[in-house]
């Protein structure tokens, strides 16, 4: 039986799964689907990416977060600069990159993660 944790940990990873396709799928298509507002849509989605990615690892693994989130950035950019009718944008990944860096690094800091100290349960 799966605990509590384990069952949003695996939701997780399935919706930054479908996210992460979602935001393929999109880069693939012959031309920019919002156009005056491509860089917000770049930063929500690159921000809900590190959320889920941070929920599914429980917040243990900060830095690898963080790093996946850059390297998806960076691919889906390569990707694009592969299509005949795209091209990669350096600000586009710089808008993917900021958003991971921020948002991993306010988890971070909410989640307590950076203090050194053990927290005490309940029952001490």
């Amino acid at each position: 039986m799966l605990t509590r944790f384990s069952q949003i940990s695996n939701w997780s990873c399935l919706c930054a799964g479908v996210l992460v396709m979602q935001i393929f799928a999109l880069g693939s298509l012959p031309y920019e689907l919002f156009e005056p507002w491509d860089k917000m849509f770049h930063f929500l989605a690159y921000a809900a990416l590190t959320l889920l990615a941070w929920i599914a690892t429980d917040g243990r693994r900060p830095l690898p977060v963080v790093a996946g989130g850059m390297v998806i950035a960076m691919l889906d950019e390569l990707r694009q600069a592969a299509i005949p009718a795209r091209a990669a944008d350096v600000s586009d990944f710089l808008t993917g990159a900021l958003a991971v860096i921020i948002t991993g690094a306010m988890l971070f800091w909410l989640t307590g993660k950076n203090s050194g100290a053990k927290k005490q349960c309940a029952e001490s």
